[in-house]
């Protein structure tokens, strides 16, 4: 019998099959569990989410806020303009649509598919504006060719009402946000986030109150498919609704008075330079200009490279705030403060005389009064009233500059007012140590003599010297200068304002005070006064002019004769009523050369006359009313001219400054 010799056994480990029973209850345990997170624990909160992956917001731009004068008349408002917009998941044909678009439109081809191009990563529904501000022509033109241009459309956005662009420096523009303004606001700011595209104030009230005025956008809430495409319209059970209203912005109270504001616009047309008029007992800016404007409208419809080119290469440089950002010598104006000092420090007093014959000398230099033949004896207050130069030149080289510095930096120049508008310098007021620092080099006596008079290293700006002007007036306060009076919300609630704040205070002898406030009285009230142009009948109005040299130039030379950007700036700073001062308004109208007397003091007088009729119309006759300003200027016009400042040559040596009214 033959022996079995292969026999195979199958042998099943128990081991092997309680492991294989453990991983398999534990898989079916593990599963179980997990469905029961994801769908039981966790079902509601997936279920909301992948709703809602199928939902996209679309944000819309909330009206800004208005923007009111002190006295609630609309200054500045919004109105709803037309854009012309693609939407590329409807657009059809797409090059002959867009060829006739540019052809119905006037846009360029290449600027079309250029903004296509930027909003690529943008979803398809979302509109794509190509332009801005269509006119009623072109809305119409668009809605009578719409069924010819499947995915063109017209698309509204409320916008800045800019009826008036006689205001820009105040008033300020919007633009798109910048990344690098993007990042520094949103990380200001947790409550409100700005996006790629988000409409900013950048520059004047726009920008300094962003956050009041550009109140909450609204919120479309839309229904996409999974390719991100937009879906008909249909009710969706999200717990929420197709729409969230935005809210308007915060409106804005400004201390300016509009028919002030308005008067100093006129006044000061054709002119270069800068307005300003404040309360003198507050600081309150009441009206605020500078010169050239720009059209703020050309922001809002978008701002060629030709138009910026023109705006960077104009010789008078529009887009400088020239009120709070130009420094300027300030001619004559200065000799308020010499005048204080030398009283104060005890150099000379009320009745103490000097001879003016026309020229000064010290060392080898000599300096001309504006007057050639001179103003002759001449005290303190005479000196003011005739603006005589001769008369500063002694009393500031006996005074000593760092002692004029003094009594500069009390009155706030070389510093900022604080006032927070645009771009403010501080200006110069030099010193021995200034020189020093700055130059390298030491003081010098001549150097004294053009300070004196508002000339050499002095520098100030439109807004310092009304805050001087406004400080001498009321008696030594100096204020900061402020433009907001109250900030209100959509219920008429106040949710800020802002109040007067001191600055500093002035000591002086009252006396020494009266002294030179009677002076600038006589400069507008005297019949040989430098500033006479400025009366306004009924009222006793203290000033002081003033003529800047910008080169040394001949004494002979007639103002037609020299180039624009050589003559002279002419100044005039005044407060009324003097007896007890309401307002400080100063004009600085760049080279405009003729002096401070005839160019400058018109201009405040037409300020202070729209002022005082507004403040105290029982000083006008009853009827007469603005539209006889023109004959008073007229038959002030036809005076006797009073005696103007005119610059004169220095005749010292070389490393003098020129020196001047």
């Amino acid at each position: 019998m033959a022996e079995n010799r292969f026999r195979t056994e199958t042998l099943i480990d128990p081991k092997r099959i309680y492991v294989a029973i453990v991983a398999f209850v534990f898989i079916v345990v593990s599963l179980t569990g997990r469905l029961w997170y994801l769908q039981i624990l966790k079902g509601k909160d997936f279920s909301i989410a992948s709703e809602r992956n199928r939902v996209r917001e679309v944000t819309r731009p909330a009206p800004r806020g208005l923007i009111y004068d002190r006295n609630g008349s609309l200054m500045l408002s919004n109105r709803p303009f037309f854009d012309l917009v693609v939407i590329p998941q409807y657009l059809q044909n797409r090059e002959q649509t867009l060829k006739i678009v540019s052809e119905l439109f006037s846009i360029p081809l290449e600027q079309i598919e250029k903004r296509l191009t930027e909003s690529a990563g943008v979803p398809h529904f979302v509109p794509v504006r190509i332009k801005r501000n269509l006119t009623l022509h072109e809305v119409a033109m668009m809605e009578s060719n719409k069924f010819f241009l499947p995915g063109v459309d017209v698309d509204t956005a409320p916008r800045r009402d800019y009826q008036r662009s006689d205001s820009a420096h105040l008033f300020g523009y919007l633009g798109e946000v910048t990344n690098r303004e993007l990042d520094n606001l949103n990380n200001m700011s947790r409550d409100y986030q700005y996006r790629v595209g988000s409409i900013i104030g950048k520059m004047g009230v726009e920008k300094k109150y962003e956050n009041n005025l550009r109140g909450l956008e609204g919120k479309d809430f839309l229904q996409v498919d999974a390719f991100g495409r937009l879906q008909s319209a249909s009710t969706m059970d999200l717990g929420l609704s197709s729409r969230k209203n935005g809210q308007r912005g915060y409106d804005i109270f400004l201390t300016i008075d509009d028919d002030i504001q308005r008067a100093a616009v006129e006044a000061f047309r054709n002119k270069n330079g800068a307005v300003i008029a404040m309360n003198a007992q507050t600081g309150e800016i009441l009206a605020y200009v500078s010169h050239p404007n720009f059209s703020l409208s050309m922001y809002q419809d978008g701002l060629t490279g030709e138009d910026w080119q023109l705006l960077q290469t104009n010789p008078f440089k529009p887009l400088l705030d020239k009120a709070t950002g130009g420094a300027y010598p300030p001619g004559s104006v200065f000799k308020i403060i010499t005048a204080l000092a030398a009283l104060e420090e005890g150099v000379t007093n009320p009745n103490r005389t000097y001879s003016c014959n026309g020229v000064f000398s010290l060392g080898n230099g000599k300096w001309r009064c504006w007057k050639k033949t001179g103003h002759g004896v001449v005290n303190l207050r005479r000196s003011l009233e005739q603006s005589c130069d001769v008369y500063y030149y002694q009393v500031g080289n006996l005074l000593g500059v760092d002692r004029i510095a003094k009594w500069s930096r009390a009155f706030g120049l070389g510093e900022k007012t604080g006032l927070d508008l645009n771009m403010e310098v501080t200006g110069i007021v030099p010193s021995t140590e200034w020189k020093l620092q700055t130059k390298g080099a030491p003081w010098q006596s001549g150097d004294t003599i053009n300070v004196s008079i508002g000339q050499g290293y002095n520098l100030m700006t439109p807004i310092q010297i009304a805050a001087m002007m406004a400080a001498v007036g009321n008696g030594g306060k100096v204020f900061r200068p402020y433009l907001l009076k109250k900030i209100v919300d959509a219920s008429g609630k106040i949710v800020a304002e802002e109040k007067q704040l001191l600055r500093r205070r002035v000591t002086f002898k009252p006396e020494n005070m009266a002294i030179v406030k009677g002076g600038l009285e006589d400069v507008v009230m005297a019949p040989s006064g430098t500033g006479r142009r400025s009366q306004v009948p009924g009222f006793v109005i203290a000033g002081k002019t003033g003529t800047a040299q910008t080169a040394a130039l001949k004494r002979t030379k007639d103002v037609e004769e020299v180039s624009f950007q050589q003559r002279d700036h002419a100044w005039f700073a005044a407060y009324a009523p003097a007896e007890n001062p309401e307002i400080a308004v100063v004009a600085l109208s760049e080279f405009d050369g003729g002096g401070g007397g005839a160019q400058a003091a018109p201009i405040v007088q037409q300020v202070l006359d729209a002022y005082l009729r507004k403040a105290h119309p029982e000083k006008f006759p009853v009827g007469k009313s603005n539209q006889n300003l023109a004959e008073r200027k007229t038959k002030i016009g036809a005076q006797a001219p009073a005696q103007e400042e005119v610059e004169s040559e220095n005749e010292a040596d070389s490393d003098d400054e020129p020196a001047g009214d």
